[in-house]
Formats: C-alpha cells, structure tokens, sequence
C-alpha cells in the first residue's frame, strides 16, 4: 500500500508529524499485517523544516504535484486541509488526481472550519473520510452537507504536553532569556500569514498600545512577539512599534516551546491560544470588527470557539482600557484564573489514549 501524504501549512504538519512514525511501523500497534510505503511532500518552508527528519519531497507548483504523483501512484492520498488560500495549491492537484483515478482520499483538519476555504470545500468533496481534533469540528461540518466519514481523533501535536510540567520549564525558559521570576510575561502569538497580515497589523497595533500603558504604571512585565511561520515579513513587529521593549527569543525557533514561559497568550487567534488553553495558562483572543473577526467571517465563524468555551478570553472592540483590564485581572486574580482554568480542563481534556494513536487506528482502518 503506497500512502501519500501532503502537507502545506505548519498547523497541519505538526497534527501529523507524530502520526508518521507509526505508519511507517503500524505492526506494532495495530496488528496490520503489511508495512506502507510513505511519500510525504510539503509546501513551502514552515512545514518543510517541521518534518525535516522524515525527509519530505518539497513541491511548490501544481505542475510538479501532477510529476510526483504520477511517478509515485499512491493508493492512498492522507491530505491536510489548512488555511493557505493564496497557492501553490499543491493539495488540490493531489486530490483531483487522486479522485480521478478513484483512490482513496482522506483528509485531517487541525483548526475548527478550515475545511470551509474554497480550495478545501473542493478537497472536502472527493474525500472518503475527514480527521478532526474535537466534536465542534465535526458538527461543522456536518452542518455543510459532508456525507463521508467524519472520525474524531484529536490533533496529534497536542499529545506532546501532557508531558510538560509548566512550573519547571518555565523556570528554565526565564533563566535562558533572562527573564526575572517576578516578571508577568506576555506572549504575543502573531498571525501575520500572507493573507491576513493587514488585520494581524490592525490587531498589533492595539496590543502594543496597551502594553505602553500597562509599562507606564510600572508594572514589572516582560513582552515578547512572536511572528507567525508563514509570516513573509517576520519583523514587522518591531516596525509596527519600535520603541515597545520586546526579548528576543531566536534562541528558541518554534513558538509554542515558549508557551510555558508566559503568564498569558495573546493574539488574534491562534494554535498557540489553544496550546496555551493545553498548559492551563490564561490566553486572550482578540477579535475586532477590521481584524479578526472579519478573518473569522470568511469560514463563517461567529467567534474562536475557546472564547465561546471560556478557555480563552475574548476582546471584541479596540478599546485599550477593556485589555488592559483583563490583563490587570490575569496579572492578579487567582480566582479569575481559576474560572478560566476549569474551561480549558472541560473543553481541553488531556485523555489517556494519544491522539496519535487514534489517528493512525483511523487511518488504517480507512485503507485496510
């Protein structure tokens, strides 16, 4: 069984990066009898150093997906359905072939309704099945029509932090950066991706603001920004707001191994809002009417669902006293925490089987 697997986004090569070691061994968790032969082929950088060690075929042209395919002729197509919507649309070359020559497709979603961006609604169409984190997930997408499978699975990529203790490494993290213990750490998780980067700016702009006033009260509080992996112009930040102290942390190349630093994330919206929600650390989803809300109303969402949960903050208006407010509350409220805490136990539970695992029994039992 020849299994291709693409993937064009960081989202979604983190949700399968722990999934392909066992499809390349799957005897040993689920009694299969024969081994696959895998093909993995990325889009552009940030998934291609994501699943580096798995050595991926790099193809940035729908001419180049047609070559691979042809010479490679899977049984099978294992495709990411993720939020690049300006091409190469490598997935959607992959997916008509495949279908065209009546293979079976499989698609796996790491954000609720990215199925919902046009090139995915057409993936979405030919698939037998679709892999999602969470039942909220599945519900959209069954409320679009989907008459395949829909198997819930969990996201793989979040498998890894029920084995971080946040005390600890946020030790660590501060000591490395430099960071004093009493410092309150804000973590800003950009979105600054090719095609939302102007609201990305929007949103910005307005946290900075705050953190000016927060830092002219002479709170002792540390701030680092972070761009997003497809950020194509990563120091706009600083441009944004050159004379906002911000720690450099080029040290530590992937944002998420700075969650357990923070006191709080903040951002748009964002995985690291949800890896946060993971490490039981408060996070601020900030949604403006010219910002990511109007992101949000492009796959008809009417609000990051952790918001919706209580696992994560929501700021709707630009109105600096309202995030300086709830940063203050962060900054001193154990039982505002607390409340928060609780939703992200209920809406982000850590469950005893790994997602990993339940993506690779579903996956085998698609193709088996």
């Amino acid at each position: 069984m020849r299994l291709l697997i693409a993937v064009d986004a960081p989202g979604p090569a983190e949700f399968i990066r722990p999934v392909i070691g066992l499809l390349k061994s799957n005897h040993r968790y689920s009694g299969a009898s024969k081994r696959h032969e895998i093909k993995i082929v990325t889009v552009k950088d940030s998934p291609t150093k994501i699943l580096a060690k798995f050595r991926p075929t790099r193809c940035d042209s729908e001419k180049e997906a047609e070559k691979i395919y042809k010479k490679f002729r899977p049984d099978a197509l294992i495709i990411a359905m993720s939020s690049l919507v300006l091409g190469p649309h490598v997935n959607l070359k992959f997916s008509e072939l495949a279908n065209k020559g009546k293979k079976t497709v499989i698609g796996f979603q790491d954000f609720w309704a990215n199925h919902r961006w046009p090139t995915n609604r057409k993936i979405l169409s030919v698939s037998k099945a679709i892999l999602v984190p969470d039942d909220l997930a599945e519900n959209l997408i069954l409320q679009d029509g989907y008459k395949g499978k829909v198997l819930i699975t969990g996201s793989p990529a979040f498998d890894k932090f029920r084995e971080i203790y946040v005390p600890k490494e946020r030790k660590r993290l501060r000591k490395k950066l430099g960071i004093p213990e009493d410092f309150f750490v804000i973590l800003h998780a950009g979105t600054g991706t090719p095609q939302s980067w102007k609201e990305d700016e929007t949103t910005f702009k307005f946290i900075a603001n705050t953190i000016k006033e927060l830092q002219k009260e002479a709170h002792r509080i540390a701030f680092i920004s972070r761009p997003h992996p497809r950020d194509e112009n990563p120091e706009r930040y600083k441009k944004l707001a050159p004379d906002l102290k911000m720690i450099e942390t080029k040290s530590i190349p992937i944002t998420e191994e700075l969650v357990p630093v923070s006191d709080v994330v903040i951002g748009m919206y964002s995985t690291n809002l949800v890896h946060a929600a993971y490490l039981r650390i408060p996070a601020i989803s900030i949604l403006l009417p010219n910002g990511g809300m109007r992101r949000l109303k492009k796959i008809h969402l009417a609000d990051f669902p952790p918001n919706a949960a209580g696992a994560t903050v929501g700021i709707y208006k630009a109105s600096v006293p309202a995030l300086k407010k709830e940063l203050e509350l962060i900054m001193i409220d154990p039982i505002h925490n607390a409340v928060i805490k609780k939703a992200q136990e209920r809406f982000f539970p850590i469950l005893k089987e790994t997602a990993a695992k339940k993506v690779l029994g579903s996956i085998l039992s698609l193709i088996n």
